[in-house]
């Protein structure tokens, strides 16, 4: 007899569209449980995160009930998790404990039924994951198959579930049976039956499916296969009409029931393309040359156990915008452990759930999902960060204008400098940029963009072939010419960044990034003085050129406690020889829609006002001030530059892919003013660039 445990994880991001919650419920999470109704002998394990529960007991109020009225039948067991399903192991244990018990108490008050075992997000598991789970109240998680084979379990050896300990406390492990969850519903009814035939070696063998409750309807062309075609019916149907071969159990069922198979330690993992996508863009296509080579060599069971990608934290350091958000995620929860003793349980429980927000994992990775890539995401996470930080401002910044620290937040090895007053945030870096910088009015991080950089998937958009949108593996781009959109940055984007180039490097090298930069700049120690009404952040460094001439570069930041102006001068000091050089600044304004009606570029031209939109590009002469608006944000700013030869006006945008295909994401847009400075010996000359800020007030 078959025992097939089967396990639905449904889940939407912190940020994801109205309209995708609504698709998916009609087209996946309704479906499927009038089909399941319909089958009163299939019982299974359900679990939702708290983000999707929140919009289904908001509109779909009604599919709740049905959820629960089948909890006190007994054809569903509710699993537990993390609220905002973020990856547990990146997260102090405080945060880790605090958001199972969210879930587990929302599920116990919606379902009637306290969780014995939860969904880990994306299957990511390290081994200190045990403690917290259990103090949480956990019993047992799911994992994939893969995991187990990595310490030398074969399919053969996964019929039951093991156990494993951290520090004595003892956690109960189900291994999700690979072939099974791929099949499932991708091959006919038939195949799969007779696939699990082919499994049933013992008198009773039990096996663990589990896998996004989305792939049954949401999940592209799924729709049809599974509801209009009545592929699950129909498997249901098939499962009950041989009671003595088949049944469908929840995963509690078999903590009862079926085998405990013993001691397992495993290694940090997660599923297996969740490791190939972790890896340097240069290793994907060696990794996976290298284990289909082994494959082919009848060998594919030494692949899966031998040779793995990487595991989740080097999304971390392989994209700097993910360990940002996640390092000032670590800063806040630090701030509120420090600022509890300052404030009620009442004060800190809106804090606490704004920070837990922002660890939603969606927006920290990127694989065949868009992920990191969708500025929607990261908005939202900014969002809540920015929320958490006004709140804990009634602390921080109590009786105080500003506070001013220098620490290497992000982990790079580098010290940087946090300002934080009542308007704004900024964490300024040690090559004297700006990577954060939250305007608390309107909760927008105007860094928030994403740089441009080479992609593993990048070589089929270029190997498409010409005038045509079907790339070699078969994954659809969303218009043609995407291949042009392949331009990669020359270091990580920051705002009130600068460039030193060689004379007369044009517009069109600028914009696809091929230039040679005349130095490296190396600023020393920033120095915070009292100015009027505000700060002065000073910069200075002094440093050959490639071409000649060898400069003193003091870079000044003025920033008014009450926010709304802030300027920035670079003044140059000629050294030694004669320094030439094209003297670029940049200022990142990062507003989600790059051609939405409402949010554009404009400036006063000779025939009145003119309107561009944000992901436009051009090279500006005769204009020394931009205005730039977000009508829906409701931000109103400003970028002039008195003197500059030229206005560089540029959109970053990234071509990436998602689940539906390669595509152009618009992810921020660049003001650049440009200054020729020629100096001889012993002279200077200034460039000066002032940014206004206008925030309206609203209800974000």
């Amino acid at each position: 007899m078959i025992r097939l445990l089967w396990a639905i994880h449904n889940h939407q991001p912190v940020g994801n569209f109205d309209f995708i919650f609504e698709r998916a419920h009609d087209r996946a999470y309704r479906p499927f449980l009038d089909v399941l109704k319909a089958h009163p002998r299939i019982r299974l394990s359900l679990h939702f995160s708290g983000i999707l529960l929140d919009w289904l007991e908001a509109h779909r109020p009604e599919y709740l009930r049905d959820v629960r009225a089948l909890c006190e039948s007994g054809q569903i067991e509710i699993l537990g998790g993390a609220y905002y399903e973020p990856i547990l192991p990146m997260l102090r244990d405080t945060d880790k404990e605090g958001q199972i018990t969210k879930l587990s108490r929302r599920v116990k008050k919606l379902f009637g039924t306290t969780p014995r075992g939860m969904w880990l997000a994306e299957r990511v598991w390290e081994p200190s994951l045990v403690a917290p789970l259990v103090r949480a109240g956990i019993e047992y998680v799911v994992l994939d198959g893969s995991h187990f084979k990595m310490v030398g379990k074969t399919d053969a050896d996964l019929d039951g579930y093991f156990e494993t300990e951290d520090q004595g406390l003892r956690l109960k492990l189900f291994p999700i049976h690979d072939t099974v969850r791929d099949t499932i519903p991708f091959r006919n009814v038939e195949d799969v039956i007779a696939n699990l035939r082919h499994l049933d070696t013992a008198p009773r063998v039990q096996v663990v499916f589990g896998d996004d409750g989305e792939k049954f309807g949401d999940w592209p062309q799924t729709y049809e296969t599974v509801y209009s075609q009545g592929w699950l019916d129909r498997f249901f149907t098939a499962i009950e009409s041989e009671p003595a071969s088949f049944a469908v159990l929840p995963l509690a069922d078999s903590l009862e029931n079926g085998r405990n198979l013993g001691l397992v330690y495993l290694p940090p993992a997660s599923y297996q393309e969740m490791m190939a996508w972790a890896q340097n863009a240069g290793d994907v296509p060696r990794f996976r040359a290298l284990r289909d080579w082994i494959a082919e060599s009848g060998r594919g069971e030494d692949a899966d156990r031998f040779l793995r990608g990487t595991f989740w934290r080097n999304f971390l350091a392989k994209y700097p915008e993910s360990n940002r958000l996640h390092k000032q995620g670590l800063r806040l929860s630090r701030d509120l452990d420090d600022a509890r003793e300052s404030l009620t349980p009442k004060a800190v429980e809106p804090i606490q759930d704004h920070l837990w927000q922002s660890q939603c994992n969606c927006a920290y990775w990127h694989g065949v999902f868009g992920g990191l890539y969708l500025p929607h995401l990261r908005f939202a996470l900014y969002r809540q960060l920015i929320a958490a930080q006004k709140m804990l401002d009634k602390v921080t910044l109590k009786g105080v204008t500003h506070n001013w620290e220098e620490a290497d937040w992000n982990f790079d090895g580098s010290t940087e400098y946090l300002l934080n007053i009542p308007a704004w945030y900024l964490a300024f870096t040690a090559g004297g940029a700006v990577e954060e910088f939250w305007l608390k009015g309107t909760g927008i991080n105007l860094c928030d963009t994403l740089t441009r950089r080479r992609e593993a998937y990048h070589a089929f958009i270029l190997l498409g072939p010409q005038g045509g949108t079907k790339l070699e593996n078969q994954i659809s781009a969303k218009e043609e010419g995407l291949q042009h959109f392949l331009i990669y940055d020359r270091r990580t984007r920051e705002t009130f960044s600068e460039w030193l180039l060689l004379p007369g490097t044009s517009f069109e090298d600028y914009r696809r990034q091929q230039f040679s930069p005349l130095v490296s700049l190396n600023f020393g120690k920033a120095e915070c003085v009292p100015v009027a009404k505000g700060l002065g952040i000073r910069f200075e460094t002094e440093t050959p050129l490639a071409n000649g001439g060898r400069i003193h570069l003091q870079k000044t930041y003025l920033i008014p406690f009450k926010g709304k102006r802030i300027g920035v001068v670079w003044h140059f000091e000629c050294r030694d020889g004669i320094a030439d050089f094209r003297f670029v600044a940049e200022s990142l304004f990062c507003l989600l829609a790059g051609n939405a009606h409402d949010r554009y570029v404009y400036w006063q031209g000779e025939d009145g006002v003119r309107r561009v939109p944000l992901a436009s590009h051009e090279e500006m002469s005769g204009v020394e001030r931009l205005g730039i608006t977000d009508e829906w944000l409701r931000l109103h700013g400003a970028v002039e530059a008195p003197g500059a030869r030229h206005i560089w006006r540029d959109a970053i945008e990234t071509a990436s892919q998602s689940e539906g295909g390669y595509e152009r994401v618009y992810q921020g847009t660049v003001i650049a003013p440009v200054w020729d400075v020629r100096l001889a010996a012993g002279k200077s000359a200034e460039a000066r660039m002032i940014v206004d800020l206008e925030e309206e007030k609203n209800e974000w």
